[in-house]
């Protein structure tokens, strides 16, 4: 069990609600940002672990969080893109500015529980 803190940035809320039920089981403790400036606003304030990350969202979508977050958070936590528009050219950038994984959506729970963990342990 760990008690590490995983910020969720998603703007669909029975995802997160549902993601998040998967990880507090698993120990870990959850927040939620619904579009990416919450999500920028959130590290502003918080200590986070690792961040999941939707693609798709209003007002600054996961593209645009990933490629504002480094400048603004260098020393960002891990980032877990969680989207179904998942493809290998935005994985490929953004490893450059600390992408450690993706899931397709729908999310499958065993491998949410093992991208976390794997993730975590990269960190």
């Amino acid at each position: 069990m760990s008690s590490a803190r995983i910020l969720i940035i998603d703007d669909d809320d029975l995802l997160c609600d549902m993601v998040a039920s998967i990880l507090e089981l698993e120990g870990y403790e959850t927040a939620f940002a619904h579009n990416g400036k919450q999500g920028l606003a959130a590290l502003e304030e918080g200590e986070y672990a690792l961040i999941l990350l939707d693609l798709v969202m209003p007002e600054m979508d996961g593209l645009q969080f990933l490629r504002t977050v480094g400048t603004k958070h260098p020393s960002h936590p891990p980032i877990v893109v969680m989207s179904a528009s998942v493809t290998a050219d935005i994985f490929e950038e953004g490893k450059n500015i600390g992408v450690a994984g993706m899931i397709k959506k729908p999310v499958k729970p065993g491998l949410l529980t093992e991208t976390v963990r794997a993730a975590l342990a990269k960190g």
